[in-house]
């Protein structure tokens, strides 16, 4: 058996150039052990005013993991991911991811749109659509 596979960052996008020095502070000031959790990486965009994804590419380019998914599909320990299946689903839950979803997916920018339409936890959203087998990607961050 195999150890812990680690992170690469080989074949992702890198950014042309380095964060802009604020930018590049707050990411690492906030990146505890280099780990930024999704949430803390969703307030310094909204703060910044920087896209998710271009957050998502610094991270990578300074090689800090992205944990803690807020829909609960990747970053925590040691199970790595906290989504469940055999969730019991809400009936306007169930109808939402359905009319979102195409080939049996929804992009994690929508789920979160549902999670804020029916005022609900994204990690409820997570578990719906992991019972009903709905992937969901690509993430914001780019983390998948």
């Amino acid at each position: 058996m195999s150890g812990p596979k680690k992170k690469s960052w080989e074949g992702k996008p890198n950014p042309s150039k380095e964060p802009n020095p604020e930018l590049k502070k707050v990411l690492l000031e906030n990146a505890g052990e280099n780990e930024l959790p999704c949430a803390v990486a969703f307030k310094i965009s909204k703060d910044q005013r920087v896209s998710m994804d271009e957050i998502g590419m610094y991270a990578d380019f300074l090689k800090i993991r992205l944990i803690k998914c807020q829909l609960g599909l990747f970053g925590y320990k040691p199970e790595k991911k906290i989504v469940k299946t055999g969730t019991t689903i809400s009936k306007s839950l169930e109808e939402k991811i359905k009319s979102t979803a195409h080939d049996g997916k929804i992009s994690c920018r929508a789920a979160w749109q549902i999670a804020s339409d029916l005022d609900i936890n994204k990690l409820e959203v997570g578990n719906a659509c992991e019972t009903m087998s709905v992937k969901i990607g690509p993430c914001q961050l780019g983390a998948f």
